[in-house]
């Protein structure tokens, strides 16, 4: 409970108290222990699916392994990116993982950490001209060069002045030195030796004659076939070239290009030349349109580098330095001023003869993505389940589908992931690709809950079963079951709260409020409130101060829908902040000073909560309020170590998306999954596999929240 009555007397005291301890102590132990923070990372940012997945992986991982871990994001900024740096230093971690936004900036960041005893893992992209970095744990881009070139030569034989074409990445990029330097070492001997003969470079031909080159003289041959990683600029670059070249320049060629974005403009330019009877052209990053124009016989191959290692081996490398050991390195990578050692993750060659088991069986992509693999690639029924997710524009749904997409593909099911981006009739067209794929379960967060009826539909006419997810399919029989959180507990939970701290009073205020009318959640929530608080407002623990409707109904123990909708026509927040905080405001201005006091309010989640605490926290009649919330939002999480919110009920999304995960291979296996109870739809009784929720105050706050690894100490200020 929040008091007012007593905080001036306290401020009073503790900045007298906080004075004196000040002089005659040190500084206080960080709420997390000193070094609990155990790693830092930061990512450039979280606008790109890419960094999400990673930071999904970090996380899940490093809390496994029993280390706290802390993820920050540099949005595009290197000045916010050093500020990241510097708050992680200040937190006390002992690791820093940092993927950099500029190499060079990002040096002084590394010897920020270097300076405080931190030990730096250069992520993926190499930071430079600073003796601070440990480790690169990179891609081995020597070998993706390698790599490519190689494909090259094996597919040139014995022949001899083959007309060979090169391509680079933007000579702003050192990622494009050292690919090319890798490219260089194979193709050299076969340039001195006649097997190739270079087309579209002077500087290149300058050069062919020099095994090893420096820095300088690549930058010369890649001022000259530069891409700058830019798929028009590489087709304007190949059409330049071929418009110069002599036919006898064409024919059959070879074409060293640096990644696939570019590899499909050149192949594009070269494929549409009269002149050029056959070419091979190389790629980088097994992009999905890549792998398609592989399949379709119009790029010959990528250098497939797997995501997942390079975390898998980031991480790895930073539990062995928590250790005190010394990560298996391998080789090394010159930053402009040290040789920096090296963990370098695999790289693999695919081509159309590969595919299958490199991109399909590994779980990295889906058969379904693509047309033309042939029938033996993708037997009917491999694609077992199908997921449609409502946006990948939210952290949450991108972190949903890295955990659906790594665990189903473990227990050896492929799945197609696909979002609706806010559109029904986009949901729709996603399900109906799905069944026309062969999908065997299908899981869905409906966009909206009526509107998707049209799909669940579809699907069951299709026999595929079909699971709601977090969001309930409403007005259809054909939900088989419903994934959710126990939303009915959702509501107890946060009114039992509110009746434990009543304990044996009278006539103490009571304000209700709710979320949106048009949420079937907020009714569940509701319901599942009103289960428990209609018994105390009956036997007159509490009077109901902020909605007539429930006055008239509060005789009721159970409601109606309709019922329940004409109090949340008085009382709804539509989930929003500002409407939450206005509507508060009205009430506290229209009550009397007795309908004020210690007062006991049901707020529906986290940010109505805050808003709500906001305006009775302000207003001179209240002497204390207790307030509850839902979702263990950061923000409310620190309003209830402050003392401004009182709880919050904690639903962890990791428990939501592993039950959904077995219920769909027990639907695969022919098994009925563990329902418990259920949930009307406005049809049918919709079985429901309710995860568990949990119930957080500033008592059990760090048991809950961080011991779970769910957040870290180093998130919030005053816990102890």
């Amino acid at each position: 409970m929040f008091k007012k009555s007593t905080l001036y007397v306290l401020m009073a005291v503790l900045v007298a108290a906080g004075m004196l301890l000040t002089a005659c102590q040190p500084a206080a132990a960080p709420a997390a222990g000193e070094g609990k923070l155990a790693v830092g990372i930061v990512l450039p940012t979280k606008d790109e699916p890419r960094w999400i997945q990673d930071e999904t992986r970090f996380k899940d991982a490093l809390n496994k392994a029993g280390y706290e871990v802390e993820i920050l994001f540099s949005q595009g900024s290197s000045a916010k990116e050093k500020e990241n740096v510097e708050a992680l230093i200040t937190k006390g971690i002992k690791v820093l993982i940092i993927c950099p936004q500029d190499g060079t900036a990002a040096a002084a960041a590394a010897d920020a950490a270097r300076a405080a005893g931190v030990k730096v893992i250069s992520y993926d992209r190499l930071i430079r001209d600073t003796d601070a970095v440990d480790y690169y744990v990179t891609f081995d881009s020597i070998a993706v060069g390698a790599q490519q070139a190689q494909y090259l030569v094996d597919k040139a034989g014995s022949g001899k002045g083959l007309p060979l074409y090169l391509y680079a990445g933007a000579a702003s990029d050192n990622n494009a030195f050292i690919f090319f330097e890798g490219a260089w070492g194979v193709l050299q001997p076969k340039i001195a030796d006649g097997t190739f003969v270079i087309k579209n470079s002077s500087e290149a031909v300058a050069l062919q004659d020099k095994a090893t080159l420096t820095r300088d003289e690549m930058g010369k041959i890649l001022g000259q076939v530069t891409t700058n990683w830019d798929f028009n600029t590489a087709k304007s670059l190949a059409e330049a070239n071929l418009t110069s070249a002599a036919a006898a320049d064409k024919g059959d060629v070879f074409i060293l290009a640096p990644n696939d974005g570019t590899a499909r403009a050149i192949a594009d330019a070269f494929g549409a030349d009269k002149d050029v009877t056959s070419y091979y052209v190389t790629g980088q990053d097994a992009e999905k349109a890549s792998v398609q124009y592989i399949i379709d016989g119009k790029q010959s191959m990528t250098v497939f580098k797997d995501v997942r290692t390079l975390v898998a081996d980031a991480i790895s490398a930073s539990v062995a330095l928590l250790k005190g050991e010394a990560p298996a390195a391998k080789g090394s990578y010159n930053n402009g001023k040290i040789d920096v050692p090296a963990i370098q993750s695999a790289v693999v060659s695919v081509d159309k003869e590969n595919v299958q088991s490199a991109l399909i069986d590994s779980g990295y992509y889906a058969a379904s993505d693509f047309t033309g693999l042939g029938e033996a690639a993708a037997p009917e029924g491999k694609l077992a389940v199908g997921i449609v997710l409502p946006t990948k524009d939210e952290p949450r749904w991108i972190q949903d589908e890295t955990r659906f997409k790594d665990a189903l593909n473990k227990a050896g099911y492929e799945v197609e992931i696909l979002f609706s981006q806010g559109s029904s009739a986009k949901e729709k067209e996603n399900v109906e690709a799905l069944i026309t794929k062969g999908v065997k379960v299908l899981v869905i967060c409906p966009q909206d809950g009526t509107a998707a009826a049209a799909a669940a539909d579809a699907a069951r006419a299709a026999g595929v079963k079909v699971i709601s997810y977090d969001r309930l399919i409403r007005d259809t029989d054909a939900v088989d079951y419903y994934v959710t959180f126990d939303s009915i507990a959702v509501g107890a939970q946060q009114a039992q709260y509110l009746v434990d701290k009543a304990g044996s009073g009278k006539g103490l205020p009571l304000y209700l409020y709710a979320g949106a009318a048009s949420d079937n959640n907020a009714f569940i929530f509701f319901e599942g409130a009103w289960g428990v608080l209609q018994p105390k407002v009956a036997d007159g623990t509490f009077v109901i101060k902020n909605s007539s409707e429930a006055v008239a109904l509060q005789d009721k123990a159970t409601l109606t829908r309709d019922e329940m909708g004409k109090i949340l026509g008085q009382v709804t927040t539509n989930w929003d902040f500002n409407t939450a905080k206005s509507l508060a405001e009205a009430n506290l201005t229209k009550a009397t000073a007795a309908d004020k006091g210690d007062v006991f309010i049901l707020a529906p989640n986290d940010g109505t909560a805050r808003a709500i605490a906001d305006a009775f926290g302000a207003d001179k009649d209240v002497t204390s309020y207790v307030v509850t919330g839902q979702d263990a939002e950061k923000a409310s999480v620190q309003y209830i170590i402050d003392g401004k919110q009182s709880m919050t009920v904690w639903k962890d999304v990791r428990t939501l998306v592993a039950d959904a995960i077995s219920a769909s291979v027990a639907l695969l296996k022919g098994e009925a999954p563990a329902a418990k109870g259920s949930y009307n739809n406005g049809k049918i009784d919709v079985p429901a596999i309710q995860s568990a929720v949990v119930s957080v105050d500033k008592e059990n706050v760090k048991s809950t929240l961080i011991e779970s690894g769910y957040y870290a100490a180093s998130d919030f200020t005053g816990l102890e």
